[in-house]
C-alpha cells in the first residue's frame, strides 16, 4: 500500500471516532505524487509546491509553462455518507481541474484567490478514492495577467485543505469561499452598525427547523452579544440569514491600535445545544476618508500613508512560501515603520491579511489586470470574477481600505511600435470599458472602501478618461531610472494636481535597482548602488512630505523578486527591493526605520561596505548614519565627532589611518557599531605580496564578490606611482540610462563585473617592482550582433563594410600575449571571458590593447604576486 494511503486511513480512522457534528478541516498537504508535461517522471511533493522555483532562474531557458498533475489515494469511511466533503485551496496557478475517482467535480481559472469544490458525490464509501488535481499555468488569453514583470510560478502554491461538514451547513461552494460577510457600513467614535451575512444549506433529506446564532466577542475576547433567529429550512434548499448590531463606544482599528472584534456563527437543531456547523471570523471597526485637501483621513485623524508594495516569492522557494514566512515579512514591513502595504499585483495569502489586520497595516489589494487587456468577453468574466472573488473572501479585514483592479493597463500598447491606430483605439475601448464594468462590481459589492488602479507615466490614461473611472489612482513613477531627473518627480505631481485639482494621487511604485554587492560614494543612476538608491529614495520621500495633496507612497518593491526576462546586475531577478530575495536587509530598509519610526532610532549604514579605499592619507572617507535624532554623534577609537541629521542623515567625512576601526554611533539613547578596514590606493602596489590589486574597470563602483569575499574596487586614472587605465571610454549601451549594459552575462554570477568596461582603452599600468606575478583580464563582448570573422581573413574593404568586428591584441611589457582576439568568435557574445597570464617585470607592468578592428575593451583586472 503507497504512503499516501496509509497516512490518509490513519487520519480518516481517527477522525471517525470523533466525528461530531461540527465540522472538521485538515490541511491534507503532503506526499503527493506530482509529474508534469516537462518531465513525466514522478516524485513525492508537498503542497505548498511550485514546480518552477528553479527553471524561472536558470541561464537561457524559458521557465516551464504547461500542465502540472497531483495524485493521491485515500480510504473514506462508511461514516462520511452522513457528511458532506469539500476541497479548498487557498491558492493554484492559474487553471485548476479536479478529478475524484475520475469524476470531474470542479475547474476554476484564476491563480491568486481561493475556490472550493464539493466531491461528496464523488466518493466511495468504505473504500479507497483517487484525487487527481491538474494545474496548468501556460499563457492563456483570456486569464490576466497576459503579460508582466514578475514570475506566473505554476502549482499549487498554498494551503490546501479537506472539510468535512454536517449536511447542514454553512455554504462554502461560493466566490466567498464560505466567509461570513460582515460589514460595518457606518462607524463612528460613539457607535458602529454591524451587519453579518451568512447562508446556510441543508443536504439533509427532509425539512428541518433550525436555530442560527452569531455570537459577538470584544477585543478582550469577552462576549458581550447573542444574536439569534429560528429558521425553518427545506431539503436541498439554501438561505441567507442575516443580523444587525449596534455596538456602542466602539474599540476602534488603526495603525497604532489595531483592534480585533470577533464573531462566531452556528447553527443547531431548533431547542437543541448540539452545534451542526460553526464558522468564525475577525471584524475591526474605523473609517475613513480620502480628499486633496485632508489627505488620508482614519477615525477622524489625518495619516499620510508610507510603506511598500510586495510580491510573494523567496529564494529557492518561489511562491510557494509556507505562512511563516508570509508572517514574517509583514512582522519585518511593520518594523521599518510603514503604516501601509500594497499586495502587488495580486490577491495574496488569507494570512497576509490576517497578519495586517494584527499588526496595523493598511492595504491595498488588487487582482492581476495588469499591462494589457484581451478584447474578449471571456477575459472580461474571468477578471469581474477574480475581483469579486478578492472582495468576497478578505471583505472582512480592516486592514483593507483599496481595492485595486487595474495595473499600467496602457503600458504594452504605449510601447508596442507594431500596433495600427485602429487596433489601439480597440484597445483602448476594450480597456476603458472593463474598467468600468469592474468599478461598477466593485461598488456593488463594496460602497464603503476605495476603489483604485495604478498607471504609468504616459498621458493615455488621462486622455482615455479611464483615470477618472475609480475613486483614487496611484502613479507608477520612476524618475532617476526610466526617465531623467530626480527633481521631475514633484513637476510632474504639480502638473497633474494643476490640471485635476480634486483628483487624490498616492505613488504606487517607486525605486531604483540596487545590488548589495555594489558600492561607491559617487552614485549614479543605473549604477545599481545602494548609494543610487538611497539617493533616490531620500529625494521621493522629501517631495512627497512637501505636497499634501499626495495621501501615500508605497515603495517598489519589499523584497527582490523573481522575473524571468529580468536582465540586471542579478538577473531574472528584480533588485528594487528594500530587503534581497532572502530578506537580508538592504542599507535602504534602515533608512526607511530612522525617517519613520517615533522610537529613538539610529544605524550606521554600509553592512556591505566595511571595505574601504581612499586614494591616500590626505583623502577623506564618507560614513553615513541613520537617525531619527536631530544631532548624532560617532566615537572612533578615542576620538569623537558630531554631526546635524538631515533627512535622517549625518554624514562624516573623515580621514582615517590604515588599518581596521571600530565606529560607534549615539544619539545619547541608542547606539550603533560597525567595523570597516580601509586601504590606501598609493599603499596598493607596494603591498602587493600582501594582498592583490582587483579592480571593477570602467565604473565608479566597488564590487564584492559573495562567493570569495574579494572587493574588486572601483576605476581610476594612471599616474606614475600607482595603476591605473590609459585612455579610452566608459562603454555606455545606453547614454541616457546606464553605463555598461544590463544584459545577462552568461557563464558567471558575478555579472556586475562583466557588464562595465572600458572601450577604446590603450593600456592598464601597475608601477610594482620586479618580480614574479599573475595578470587576469576579465572581458565580455557587449554586442548580441558580434561579427565572428576572423580578421585575418578579410580585405581591407571588407573590413569596412563589415560591423560589429572587434579585434585586439594582448601585449604586456612590449610581448604580444593574445593576438587577434575576438571575444564574439572564440567564447560567444554576452559571455564572461578570464583570462590569466604569468608575466616576470623588471620594472613595471603595461598591459597595452592593439586594435585590429573596432574597440579594444576591458571589463576588470587583477594582479597577483607569486
Amino acid at each position: 500500500m503507497k504512503f499516501s494511503s496509509l497516512f490518509f486511513i490513519a487520519l480518516f480512522l481517527t477522525w471517525s471516532f470523533n466525528l461530531s457534528a461540527q465540522r472538521n478541516i485538515q490541511t491534507i498537504n503532503s506526499a503527493w505524487e506530482f509529474s508534469s508535461k516537462k518531465n513525466d517522471a514522478t516524485k513525492i511533493v508537498n503542497i505548498p509546491h511550485t514546480w518552477n522555483a528553479e527553471d524561472a532562474f536558470e541561464d537561457g531557458k524559458d521557465y516551464f509553462r504547461g500542465k502540472g498533475t497531483y495524485k493521491k489515494t485515500f480510504f473514506v469511511p462508511e461514516e462520511w455518507q452522513e457528511k458532506r466533503a469539500f476541497l479548498k485551496f487557498e491558492g493554484s496557478n492559474q487553471i485548476t481541474t479536479v478529478f475524484v475517482n475520475d469524476l470531474k467535480v470542479g475547474e476554476h481559472r484564476g491563480g491568486y484567490t481561493g475556490f472550493v469544490f464539493d466531491i461528496s458525490e464523488a466518493l466511495k464509501f468504505g473504500k479507497e478514492n483517487k484525487i487527481r488535481i491538474e494545474v496548468n499555468n501556460a499563457h492563456n488569453s483570456n486569464i490576466p495577467p497576459l503579460d508582466a514583470d514578475f514570475n506566473f510560478y505554476g502549482g499549487i502554491y498554498r494551503d490546501l485543505h479537506l472539510i468535512l461538514t454536517n449536511k447542514i451547513h454553512f455554504e462554502l461552494e461560493n466566490e466567498a469561499t464560505g466567509n461570513m460577510l460582515i460589514k460595518t457600513p457606518e462607524v463612528n467614535s460613539e457607535n458602529a452598525q454591524v451587519v453579518f451575512e451568512t447562508k446556510i444549506v441543508n443536504h439533509s433529506q427532509k425539512a428541518k427547523n433550525l436555530q442560527v446564532r452569531v455570537e459577538i466577542f470584544n477585543p478582550e475576547k469577552q462576549k458581550f452579544e447573542t444574536l439569534s433567529k429560528q429558521i425553518r429550512l427545506s431539503q436541498g434548499e439554501t438561505k441567507s440569514v442575516n443580523f444587525s448590531k449596534e455596538i456602542n463606544n466602539p474599540e476602534l482599528w488603526s495603525p497604532d491600535s489595531p483592534s480585533l472584534y470577533t464573531a462566531v456563527a452556528q447553527i443547531s437543531h431548533e431547542n437543541s445545544s448540539e452545534i451542526l456547523d460553526e464558522i468564525d471570523s475577525r471584524f475591526g471597526l474605523r473609517w475613513f476618508e480620502v480628499s486633496t485637501e485632508k489627505g488620508f483621513v482614519l477615525n477622524g485623524e489625518p495619516i499620510k500613508l508610507i510603506g511598500a508594495n510586495r510580491h510573494q516569492d523567496y529564494k529557492d522557494l518561489g511562491n510557494a512560501l509556507p505562512n511563516k514566512i508570509h508572517r514574517s515579512d509583514y512582522k519585518t514591513i511593520k518594523k521599518m515603520g510603514a503604516n501601509v502595504i500594497r499586495t502587488a499585483h495580486y490577491p495574496q495569502d488569507p494570512e497576509v491579511y490576517k497578519i495586517c489586520d494584527e499588526l496595523g497595516l493598511l492595504v491595498w489589494t488588487e487582482v492581476p489586470v495588469i499591462n494589457d487587456v484581451t478584447d474578449t468577453e471571456a477575459y472580461h468574466d474571468v477578471s469581474l470574477k477574480m475581483q469579486r472573488e478578492q472582495i468576497l473572501q478578505f471583505f472582512n479585514h480592516p486592514s483593507i481600505v483599496m481595492w485595486g483592479y487595474m495595473n499600467e493597463i496602457f503600458i504594452r500598447l504605449v510601447f508596442n511600435n507594431e500596433i495600427t491606430e485602429a487596433e489601439k483605439e480597440a484597445k483602448i475601448k476594450t480597456s476603458v470599458e472593463l474598467a468600468k464594468k469592474l468599478e461598477k462590481e466593485t461598488k456593488r459589492l463594496d460602497p464603503h472602501r476605495l476603489s483604485v488602479m495604478a498607471l504609468h507615466e504616459n498621458q493615455l490614461y488621462n486622455e482615455s478618461g479611464i483615470a477618472d473611472i475609480p475613486d483614487v489612482i496611484g502613479w507608477n513613477l520612476y524618475f532617476g531610472w526610466y526617465s531623467p531627473g530626480l527633481e521631475s518627480f514633484g513637476e510632474f505631481l504639480d502638473r497633474q494636481h494643476t490640471r485635476y485639482p480634486n483628483r487624490p494621487l498616492f505613488i504606487s511604485e517607486y525605486g531604483p535597482g540596487a545590488d548589495s554587492r555594489l558600492q561607491t560614494d559617487e552614485p549614479k543612476p543605473w549604477d545599481y548602488s545602494e548609494a543610487y538608491q538611497l539617493k533616490l529614495h531620500r529625494s521621493y520621500l522629501n517631495q512627497v512630505q512637501a505636497r499634501d495633496y499626495v495621501f501615500g507612497m508605497t515603495a517598489w518593491n519589499f523584497a527582490d523578486f523573481g522575473s524571468s526576462f529580468r536582465q540586471d546586475s542579478r538577473p531574472y531577478i528584480n533588485q528594487k527591493g528594500l530587503v534581497n530575495i532572502d530578506r537580508s536587509k538592504k542599507d535602504i530598509y534602515h533608512y526607511y526605520q530612522a525617517r519613520l519610526l517615533d522610537e529613538p532610532f539610529i544605524y550606521i549604514a554600509g553592512k556591505n561596505y566595511e571595505k574601504r579605499y581612499p586614494i591616500d592619507e590626505n583623502d577623506s572617507i564618507e560614513i553615513t548614519v541613520f537617525s531619527n535624532a536631530d544631532k548624532v554623534k560617532l566615537n572612533i577609537g578615542n576620538a569623537e565627532f558630531t554631526s546635524e541629521v538631515e533627512d535622517a542623515i549625518a554624514i562624516f567625512k573623515l580621514s582615517l589611518p590604515t588599518g581596521k576601526h571600530q565606529l560607534m554611533a549615539t544619539d545619547g539613547k541608542v547606539s550603533h557599531s560597525r567595523e570597516i578596514e580601509v586601504k590606501y590606493r598609493k599603499k596598493l602596489v607596494l603591498d602587493i605580496a600582501k594582498s592583490n590589486i582587483l579592480v571593477n574597470v570602467g565604473t565608479q563602483v566597488n564590487f564584492t564578490d559573495e562567493t570569495t569575499g574579494e572587493t574588486w574596487i572601483s576605476d581610476q586614472e594612471y599616474k606614475e606611482g600607482g595603476f591605473g587605465y590609459v585612455g579610452g571610454n566608459v562603454y555606455q549601451k545606453n547614454e541616457h540610462k546606464f553605463q555598461g549594459t544590463a544584459s545577462d552575462i552568461l557563464g558567471t554570477e558575478n555579472d556586475p563585473l562583466f557588464q562595465t568596461m572600458r572601450e577604446g582603452i590603450e593600456a592598464y599600468k601597475f608601477d610594482v617592482k620586479e618580480g614574479k606575478y599573475r595578470l587576469t583580464l576579465l572581458f565580455a563582448e557587449p554586442d548580441y550582433k558580434a561579427s565572428e570573422e576572423n580578421i585575418y581573413n578579410l580585405n581591407e574593404s571588407q573590413k569596412e563594410k563589415l560591423t560589429g568586428l572587434r579585434s585586439f591584441d594582448v601585449r604586456i611589457n612590449g610581448e604580444t600575449f593574445s593576438k587577434n582576439l575576438n571575444l564574439a568568435r572564440d567564447y560567444g557574445n554576452i559571455r564572461a571571458v578570464k583570462i590569466s597570464y604569468v608575466v616576470k617585470t623588471q620594472n613595471g607592468i603595461s598591459v597595452e590593447f592593439e586594435e585590429n578592428s573596432g574597440k579594444a575593451l576591458l571589463s576588470g583586472i587583477k594582479l597577483e604576486k607569486l
